[in-house]
């Protein structure tokens, strides 16, 4: 998995591209959040475009990710996820938990308002 990383101000975005699956593409996802978490960034944007599979522990670490940006007064937003990953999100009900956007500046404009 491939993962860009876009900062600005308390906002960052992490475009996930591949697959997110057990072993190193979820360890590589968990490092990228808390070090952005870490660094004052606490509203992440997710886009989830290009990632066309997650697995349960890919999910797992969705939660997580939510749980540690909440824990600092932040959130995780998902912007575009592929039809395979919204359905399985929806599928295993925490769809909710997350705001979904069509767009980065909707999703960014979310967490500023």
């Amino acid at each position: 998995m491939d993962l860009d990383i876009k900062e600005s101000g308390a906002v960052c975005t992490l475009k996930l591209k591949g697959r997110l699956t057990s072993g190193e593409a979820v360890s590589q996802f968990e490092n990228a959040f808390q070090q952005t978490l870490a660094s004052g960034h606490i509203f992440l944007i997710l886009d989830l475009e290009a990632l066309p599979y997650i697995d349960s522990s890919g999910i797992g670490s969705l939660v997580n990710a939510l749980r540690q940006a909440n824990k600092v007064g932040g959130t995780v937003k998902l912007v575009n996820p592929s039809p395979f990953v919204a359905k399985t999100l929806k599928m295993v009900g925490i769809l909710p938990l997350f705001g979904v956007y069509e767009s980065e500046p909707d999703a960014v404009a979310s967490c500023t308002a």
